[in-house]
Formats: structure tokens, C-alpha cells, sequence
């Protein structure tokens, strides 16, 4: 903006000294051409955020039923860190509103290639507005720095992008302005809507300065109102994740020591070849794209280029998660499983094996991560509490101490 500023103060100089140049057109022309440059770079790294924010924005879907195949709301979120696992898997940090997956049973993720993934939440603040999801992936996403927050002015150019009020609307991108920094919120000027809650607001570098939150509207006064936008300041969405996260000396988030994977999750992989699998895979990818009005030979190539160099990961996925179907009891359909038990953790001293499936914490149904999560984090380092296991379709109880 600075440069589109001294452009401008140019040319007011021109005209200015017009009357003793004799070389007036060549000089209006090249100071034209410097605006119309610098108009041009503006709208190359608008171009370029909008990008780069497009692989890392999801619309979060939230399921008020573990048993539901339709998602009953929708929000929006953006991933601020992954981690690269040893099979050439990604964990990836979705930071999203407390909100948009409060009350849900389970949760997915949609990404902007058309792509859905089971999310698990990590754990929602206290004090603000805000949750983490997680959820693993072969296909590489962009991570969202977070700016500083000091830095943040009234004026600045921002950019928000989420998915509102439907699917088809998916990582709409907005400009404006911050407007002002109102508390615990940063008032700006990029129009959102209902679904954008949990998107990013970001800056001309790209970088998070905000999570969308809400917007002031007619329905919630009683005048006129026309882009007033909040989002939550980044320096309290940072507060809010260390807070998740357990990086707080207040909160310590105690270790359990397994790996577990949603029932769901692996009865997906639940086909006789992997063939078959990635077969299924590409067909629903493709039709996703040709109901949205693209042809067949356009879907195809997306998918090639989305998913063709992870197919040798995904087949290795498909062989660790298809063989633990074998542990699954027919007709269950629910739960988590335990892949992994690490040693000597509370997990391995309270007896649990890999193969158990969670059935339930305490009294509380688990049915998916989710569900154990919210019971699970209640928790401290200390503190006992019971699992119950379906460990060759009979049940087993074990209590474990943190």
C-alpha cells in the first residue's frame, strides 16, 4: 500500500511541475505505467494468498450423530501445523471456532479438492472461542503462519476465506480492511458469512491475524449495518491453541500412550484388494467434479494429479488398516481401535493390547475418537478412570491411572 501511496504522490508532483516540462507526455506515460505496475503486483500476491490459503482452508463438517451419513452444520478451519509421520503420512492442527464443533458426534474435514477426511478434536479453550481439530492425511496441505500480532494496524489490507452457508460456496475469498481493534477482536471489512466461522483472516504476507468469529448484521440489531466483520486476534487464538495443546503451565494434558484409529475409519479399507479400494476412490472423486458440471477427462486429470504420486502410500495404508478388520466383530460398526500400545505408559500398565477395541470410558458410549476425547481430557495426571474393550467380541474392563 505504501508503494501505491508514493505512485500516487508522483503523479500530484507531475502536474505540479507540468507547466515548465516540455517533456509532459512521455512523463505522464511513465508514471501511468509505475501505477498501473504496482496495481498489478497488488493483485499478484492477492492472487497468491488466495492460492496458498485454498490448500490449507477445510470446510469442517459436523455430525450430531456418530451414525449419520449428512453433516448437520458446517464451519470453516485452517491448518497452522502438521507433523510428517513414519510411514509418509501427515498429522495435521486445524484451528477452527469452539462453536462449529461443539455438540457434535463426529467430524470430517473437506478440502478443497473435493477430498473428505475423519477429524478428531483435540480439544476446545476455556476462554475463547476457539477448538482444534486433527486429522491425517497422505495428500501434502499448506500450513498458515500466524503474524504478529503487534503488527496488526487499523488500515491494513486483510483477506478471509471460508466456505459460507454451503458446500458449493466452498473457500470463498474476501478483501477489505481492518477497521479496528475492538478487545479481544480485530473489526474488519472482508465480508463473511454464516460458515465462515473458524476461517483465517490474514494479512498481505498470508499470515493469520484473526479467526473469523461473527458478523453484525440486521437480524442482531435493530439498524442498518454494512461490513462489520470480527475475528478472534490471533495473539488469543495462539493463547487459546498453547492452552489445547497443554503448553499452558496450567493444563497438562497427560499421556495415555496408544495409537488408535476410529472403526469407521478402518471398515473403509474393508475391500478384498486395494484395487478395489482405490478403484471406488477415483470413482467418487470423479463424479464429485462431473455433478459440479466438469468433464470426465478434467476430473480424471485432477485426480491423477491430486492422488497419482500417493498411491504407493495409500497402499501401504490400506495393507496396515485393512489387516486390523480382522479384530473388527461383525456388526460393530463403532468405536476405536488400539493400533499401537506404547510401553510401559499408563495404557500398557492397565492391560490393554493392540486389536482392543474402546467401547467406552467410564459409562459414556465411545463411538469414535471424538467422543473419547471429551470425556478423556477431563482429566489429570493422577486421576482413574475405567475403559471398556471388546477384545474378541467380549467385553473387558480395565481401569487406568494416569
Amino acid at each position: 500500500m505504501k508503494k501505491i501511496l508514493i505512485g500516487i504522490i508522483c503523479i500530484f508532483s507531475f502536474f505540479s511541475l507540468a507547466a515548465c516540462s516540455k517533456n509532459t507526455t512521455t512523463k505522464e506515460t511513465k508514471e501511468t505505467e509505475k501505477i498501473e505496475i504496482l496495481e498489478s503486483d497488488f493483485e499478484n500476491q492477492m492472487n497468491s494468498i488466495a492460492e496458498y490459503l485454498n490448500r490449507a482452508t477445510f470446510v469442517v463438517l459436523n455430525y450430531n450423530s456418530s451414525e449419520s451419513e449428512n453433516a448437520s452444520s458446517l464451519g470453516s478451519g485452517v491448518i497452522y501445523k502438521k507433523v510428517v509421520n513414519e510411514n509418509n503420512t501427515y498429522t495435521y492442527y486445524l484451528v477452527t471456532n469452539r462453536h462449529v464443533i461443539e455438540d457434535g458426534e463426529k467430524f470430517k474435514v473437506y478440502s478443497s479438492e473435493g477430498a473428505t477426511t475423519s477429524a478428531n478434536v483435540l480439544g476446545v479453550s476455556v476462554n475463547h472461542d476457539i477448538g482444534v481439530l486433527t486429522f491425517i492425511s497422505y495428500v501434502e496441505y499448506n500450513v498458515v503462519p500466524f503474524a504478529s500480532f503487534d503488527n496488526v494496524k487499523q488500515g491494513d489490507y486483510c483477506f478471509a476465506m471460508g466456505t459460507p452457508l454451503y458446500i458449493q460456496y466452498l473457500n470463498t475469498f474476501t478483501k477489505g480492511n481492518v477497521s479496528g481493534i475492538r478487545n479481544e477482536y480485530v473489526q474488519h471489512t472482508a465480508d463473511i458469512n454464516s460458515g465462515n466461522s473458524g476461517g483465517p483472516l490474514v494479512n498481505l504476507n498470508g499470515e493469520i491475524i484473526g479467526i473469523n468469529v461473527s458478523k453484525l448484521s440486521n437480524n442482531t440489531t435493530n439498524v442498518d449495518i454494512d461490513g462489520m466483520c470480527l475475528a478472534i486476534r490471533s495473539d488469543l487464538v495462539l493463547e487459546a491453541i498453547d492452552e489445547i495443546e497443554g503448553k499452558n503451565d496450567a493444563v497438562i494434558n497427560p499421556l495415555l500412550g496408544m495409537t488408535v484409529t476410529d472403526v469407521s475409519d478402518i471398515l473403509a479399507y474393508n475391500y478384498e484388494t486395494f484395487d478395489a479400494f482405490w478403484n471406488e476412490l477415483k470413482n467418487d472423486f470423479i463424479s464429485y467434479y462431473v455433478s459440479k458440471g466438469y468433464s470426465i477427462e478434467f476430473a480424471t486429470a485432477k485426480f491423477n494429479e491430486s492422488y497419482g504420486s500417493k498411491k504407493n502410500d495409500y497402499e501401504a495404508n490400506y495393507n496396515n488398516l485393512h489387516a486390523f478388520n480382522v479384530y473388527i466383530p461383525t456388526g460393530l460398526t463403532s468405536g476405536m481401535m488400539i493400533r499401537e500400545v506404547v510401553s510401559n505408559s499408563a495404557s500398557d500398565k492397565a492391560g490393554l493390547k493392540i486389536g482392543d477395541i474402546v467401547v467406552k470410558i467410564n459409562d459414556i458410549e465411545v463411538t469414535n475418537q471424538t467422543t473419547f476425547s471429551k470425556e478423556f481430557y477431563k482429566y489429570k495426571v493422577g486421576d482413574s478412570f475405567t475403559i471398556t474393550v471388546n477384545r474378541a467380541n467380549e467385553l473387558v474392563q480395565k481401569t487406568i491411572t494416569l
